[in-house]
């Protein structure tokens, strides 16, 4: 059984990082915009208690909304996931902030927008 487990988890490692690093073992450039969209979407970004001024787990009544609690707590678990078998440390995630930007940029300077 925990053979079974230990492959399993082998096998899906190594389809994350053939779909998202590079033969060097980084992060490819599609692979960084799409972590980076990830990582907002999820709320990883180190921020705690709001999005836009709204709180997360707050209703317009301020009560505790337990279903948007485990809304974004299963989007965070994912990306967590991503992290952890694509093998990022916290620096690699943190370097994401401003590539989404960054990638859009350029984009728009190639099409001479």
């Amino acid at each position: 059984m925990l053979f079974k487990k230990a492959k399993k988890e082998l096998v899906l490692v190594k389809a994350f990082q053939g779909l998202f690093l590079n033969e060097k073992g980084e992060l490819k450039d599609d692979a960084k915009v799409v972590m980076a969209f990830l990582r907002d979407e999820a709320g990883a970004r180190g921020e705690l208690g709001s999005s836009n001024g709204v709180p997360y787990f707050y209703d317009n009544e301020n009560r505790f909304d337990v279903n948007a609690g485990a809304f974004l707590l299963g989007k965070r678990r994912m990306f967590d996931l991503m992290v952890k078998y694509l093998s990022l440390d916290e620096r690699e995630v943190f370097k994401l902030q401003g590539v989404a930007k960054k990638k859009d940029e350029d984009f728009l300077d190639e099409l001479n927008v």
